[in-house]
């Protein structure tokens, strides 16, 4: 994947850019990422929060992260697309969801995360880590 990114919400309103951080693309099965993005699933790409860039359109949902600690999604206000994660606890970086990405074919996931929180029927699409 090239090392800047950009990329944006359905309806276009909110757009960002970033430079990709050298860490592992990933999916993420945890509960939160199943809840908000009515899947079983989340794709993540992460970013170097340092280079990130989004518009002032952006809204952002807090809650809490299954470590205790504020987590924090990013959205658009008019089509409701998701598009960052970023938590307190890795501070150095932001994770945008594949699907936002301009070029999403570029995204190839590396690891699952959470995958013992995968729904049976999502099972198969847990990376197995070796």
């Amino acid at each position: 994947m090239t090392k800047e990114v950009n990329g944006g919400c359905k309806c276009g309103l909110v757009r960002y850019k970033g430079a990709r951080l050298d860490a592992p693309m990933f999916r993420c099965h945890c509960r939160d990422c199943q809840q908000l993005t009515g899947t079983g699933h989340s794709e993540m790409v992460p970013l170097e929060l340092s280079t990130f860039v989004i518009s002032e359109d952006v809204r952002t949902y807090q809650m809490t992260g299954g470590s205790g600690r504020p987590t924090y999604s990013g959205f658009c206000p008019v089509c409701g697309a998701q598009m960052t994660r970023r938590s307190d606890r890795m501070s150095d970086r932001i994770y945008v969801h594949a699907s936002s990405l301009d070029e999403p074919r570029l995204y190839v996931p590396e690891k699952s995360i959470y995958g013992h929180e995968a729904q049976p029927w999502d099972v198969a699409s847990v990376i197995e880590e070796t």
